[in-house]
This record gives C-alpha cells, sequence and structure tokens, in this order.
C-alpha cells in the first residue's frame, strides 16, 4: 500500500470576486450584521495527465458565501445574539469530481456585560448540520479497491462559555 502526494500549477487562472458588508444600528439596542462574497476562480488552462480542467472551477472556492447577524442588548447588561453563515458548494481537489453540497449554520449566544466583565452561553451549529470540509475520493477498501469518497465532517454542534474582563 502507497500514496504519492502531488503538487502541481496550472498554467493559468482566473480569479474574480466581489464582497459586501453591511451593519445596521436600527436603535441603541439592536445591531444587524450582514455580508456577500462572490467568487469565480477557475482554471484557464490546466491538463492534468489526460484530463482537461479548463474552465472548472478551482478546488475549494465557493461561488457565495453570506452571513447575517442580529444582536440585542438589554438596558440592564443582558444580551442576545444570532448568525446565520452559508457557503456553496465546491470541489474538494483538481484530482477528482466530488463536490461538496451547500450548508447552511446558525450559531447562537447570550449573556451579561457589566464594566469591564462580560460572561456569556454559546452554542455553534446550533442544528447540528452535517457537512464536509474536505473531500477525498480513492479506492481503499479491500477486496476490490473501488473508488470512493471519505469526507473530513465539519464540527458538530458545540455548546460553551466565555467569561471574560477587559482591562484598561
Amino acid at each position: 500500500l502507497s500514496f504519492i502526494y502531488l503538487t502541481d500549477n496550472a498554467a493559468r487562472g482566473e480569479n474574480v470576486g466581489a464582497e459586501a458588508a453591511l451593519q445596521w444600528r436600527p436603535d441603541t439596542r439592536w445591531r444587524i450584521d450582514a455580508s456577500i462574497g462572490l467568487l469565480r476562480a477557475r482554471f484557464l488552462d490546466y491538463q492534468r495527465d489526460s484530463v482537461n480542467l479548463s474552465g472548472r472551477d478551482q478546488a475549494h472556492a465557493p461561488g457565495w458565501q453570506f452571513a447575517l447577524g442580529a444582536e440585542h442588548r438589554f438596558p440592564t447588561g443582558w444580551f442576545l445574539r444570532a448568525d446565520v453563515q452559508g457557503t456553496d458548494g465546491f470541489f474538494f481537489s483538481e484530482s477528482h469530481e466530488q463536490v461538496s453540497a451547500a450548508y447552511t449554520l446558525v450559531h447562537l449566544r447570550g449573556g451579561f456585560e457589566r464594566g469591564p466583565w462580560r460572561a456569556s452561553a454559546w452554542v455553534r451549529n446550533a442544528f447540528d448540520a452535517a457537512y464536509a470540509q474536505r473531500g477525498f475520493f480513492f479506492g481503499n477498501e479491500p477486496p476490490d479497491f473501488p473508488n470512493r469518497l471519505y469526507v473530513q465532517p465539519g464540527d458538530p454542534r458545540q455548546l460553551g462559555m466565555t467569561i471574560s474582563y477587559e482591562w484598561p
């Protein structure tokens, strides 16, 4: 059994994108954040073995990503925050045609803040969405060793608490 790691360069590529971010405060208690990123990252001249990848999207380059967040602060020092982030599907590698699924994650935070002290409880990936961060496609299972996609999953739901003090 062996594995060969190869680093190769495409002759040419094109990466064009745009990002926009907005923060809105309708009053002193509310803050709304929004951002979007659009990307077109493709190979222009890339031949790998007998496969012509010219015009294909580059690996780990989702066509769009977005984030939306809202925070409410109460006069008593309590606060609540919710964030939603989404990512388009993307090719895992240029060595195969496997693509991740698009996914959306929700993160929540609530806590109390007074002076330099802040305490909060949080949950990341609140709905425990299953998503793939990396993907590998090769034969690894005997007896016939058929090619198969193996993925590195993204982080499952995580719960935590944070207590912080900010020095002046």
